[in-house]
């Protein structure tokens, strides 16, 4: 490399910062792909797809081109595209962190805040008197006088004598909340475990914890075993009410799921399973009746009344989770038959109920989820049936975001498409994220138009085949079926669907609770599909609100943080219970308002233009 045309470049990404030398003859995609850090890149640095965007700290770059201006009306400020803009001094640049799945992608990172660790099991030290011919006082008897409690597990009698005999009559003692459920000799290692989960409709995350530290061992997720009794809640709880013995194949199979991480967990931690003591799981309403072993037919049918919203806790014994067999599962409070513990941990890991600004919540999945906190602490809160098409169901080439599935797209002015595929190679079909953009893209190119109907054209990338028209988004020669990958009028269609309930629900709300979309100042993305989603493209379909970039963020998975956040605090175990008491659950079929809000919302973005207008002058950019 040439002295004169090279320079230093910091680059800060995922809390890291590191250096590398880069060559201004070369564009900077070209120069960070060299040095191996992956950015995401879909047009093969044609500056169409605007993915390669990094955000500009200090330093010389050279002049925006033609087509890096149009994105900069689409970006937020500072952010420049690598593929496009050239380094000509020493410069620092921030490059966000790319997560790449290769088999699968389920959602296992999640924001979470710092917290005092003060969990419901505590463990302490005992020396107790021995006994003797004057003092003949049973040892259990003896152990709960000297902690001067009366709540213990009676299991602890099998081992108790045992115990405090091996160690001289002085024991650790673990209690939960004020119950006694073990007692371990001092000479024995003295760590205790927790852990958290999410149990999704299709995946389930567990995270192990050390209880005295607060540190995290480990992660583990796995398709939740259930999708082989039917891939939607509404098939399940069908199943479930068909014959008792199909809720019990519910419940283990969710069980069976949980229990393979857990031994995956400690296995890889190097810790024992019975030295876990408590299971804090979050979860929709339908699957933590489950879990509790209950079908929750009466949540489908009005008044829709789940079997129950408080934190339920139970002992591990008795649900077959291998973990202390005295120890204990729990549930985070939810809130009503369709607002689950999910949206509770939701709402507890990203910091929602400590705003002082209007703000929302936003789970995207198959069902869409929306919490709206008003600047003066109202909170309101709305389910929606976006149903399955935005996780890739029901569209005809749709697939789950696993290897081999397109989960990006990006279309040239030709209708060409551009697109990465988890875990490389040619795709086999197209997930939830891929059909987000494919179809923002196609407005844009004027693929389709304003009602989502895909026009007349000659072109070679649509089609009709029955009598329905389908834009081509991967030819037969470049897939790894040797069929042609495409969207269809119908899967256009069902994606309008879902984004019109997911936006008229939150106008809803946010008409309810009198104020504007503009009041918004936070918008929080939860969800395993919301956090792959490209806000300009969920924009562009009308998805999303008309707000500034700035004002969204994503917290991953906010349900299996917010469960870590209620295992290692009980003062957050009951700020928990008490967030779920003060929200007002609106059930959006009794809101004349939605149904039209909800027709409205169909078109792309929108029948009312004026609440997409910067998002159209963008779209008009491009």
């Amino acid at each position: 490399m040439n002295p004169s045309t090279s320079h230093r470049l910091r680059i800060r990404s995922g809390g890291k910062e590191f250096e590398i030398v880069v060559d201004e003859r070369r564009s900077l995609l070209e120069n960070l792909l060299k040095a191996g850090i992956m950015v995401d890149n879909l047009c093969g640095g044609r500056g169409i797809c605007g993915k390669c965007a990094v955000k500009v700290i200090s330093g010389s770059f050279s002049p925006p081109t033609d087509r890096e201006l149009r994105w900069m009306k689409v970006l937020k400020p500072g952010m420049r595209l690598s593929c496009q803009v050239r380094v000509l001094s020493d410069a620092v640049i921030e490059v966000e962190e790319v997560s790449r799945g290769v088999e699968g992608k389920i959602l296992t990172w999640g924001a979470m805040k710092g917290l005092a660790v003060n969990p419901l099991v505590k463990i302490m030290k005992v020396k107790l008197k021995p006994p003797s011919l004057q003092d003949q006082k049973g040892d259990l008897e003896r152990l709960l006088e000297s902690l001067n409690v009366k709540s213990y597990d009676p299991l602890i009698i099998a081992d108790l004598s045992d115990a405090l005999r091996e160690s001289d009559f002085e024991v650790n003692v673990v209690s939960y909340e004020d119950e006694v459920i073990d007692v371990i000799p001092v000479n024995e290692e003295l760590r205790f475990f927790g852990v958290a989960v999410d149990i999704g409709t299709t995946t389930v995350v567990a995270y192990l914890y050390d209880l005295m530290s607060g540190e995290n061992l480990g992660v583990e997720s796995a398709y939740n075993k259930q999708i082989r009794f039917g891939e939607d809640v509404i098939s399940r709880v069908d199943y479930a009410r068909k014959d008792r013995s199909n809720l019990e194949d519910l419940r283990k199979a969710v069980i069976d799921t949980i229990n393979e991480l857990l031994e995956n967990l400690t296995q890889k931690a190097g810790v024992r399973r019975d030295r876990i003591y408590d299971v804090v799981c979050a979860g929709n309403t339908t699957m933590l009746s489950f879990l509790m072993g209950n079908d929750c037919h009466y949540c489908s049918k009005a008044p829709y009344i789940p079997p129950f919203t408080s934190a339920i806790k139970m002992k591990a014994r008795d649900l077959g989770i291998s973990i202390n067999y005295r120890g204990y599962v729990r549930t985070v409070p939810s809130i009503s038959a369709y607002i689950g513990g999910d949206i509770v941990a939701d709402i507890i890991s990203s910091g929602l109920h400590e705003c002082e600004c209007t703000a929302a919540l936003i789970d995207l999945g198959t069902n869409g989820e929306i919490v709206l906190r008003t600047r003066e602490g109202e909170f309101l809160a709305a389910s929606c049936a976006a149903g399955p098409a935005l996780e890739g169901y029901g569209v005809k080439n749709g697939m789950r975001a696993v290897k081999g599935a397109i989960e990006s797209v990006v279309i040239d002015d030709s209708w060409r498409s551009y697109y990465r595929v988890i875990g490389g190679g040619k795709p086999r079909g197209i997930c939830g994220s891929g059909i987000i953009e494919a179809i923002a893209w196609m407005r844009i190119r004027n693929i389709i138009d304003e009602t989502g109907r895909i026009i007349e054209t000659d072109s070679e990338w649509v089609k009709s085949e029955a009598g329905e028209r389908q834009f081509i988004i991967v030819p037969a020669e470049d897939s790894a079926t040797g069929r042609e990958i495409v969207l269809t009028q119908r899967d256009i269609r069902a994606i309008q669907l879902a984004k019109a309930a997911i936006y008229a629900a939150l106008l809803t709300l946010i008409h309810i609770a009198g104020i504007s979309l503009n009041d918004l100042e936070k918008v929080f993305i939860a969800g395993a599909f919301g956090t792959y989603l490209d806000i300009f493209s969920a924009q562009v379909l009308g998805m999303l609100p008309d707000i500034p970039r700035e004002r969204f963020s994503f917290i991953g998975n906010g349900s299996v943080m917010g469960a870590a956040m209620l295992l290692l605090s009980r003062e957050t175990n009951e700020e928990a219970k008490s967030i779920a008491k003060r929200i007002k659950s609106i059930e959006l079929n009794t809101i004349k308002e939605f149904q039209s809000e909800f027709i409205k919302a169909t078109h792309i973005p929108h029948a009312n233009k004026e609440l997409f207008r910067n998002v159209i002058e963008r779209m008009e950019s491009l």
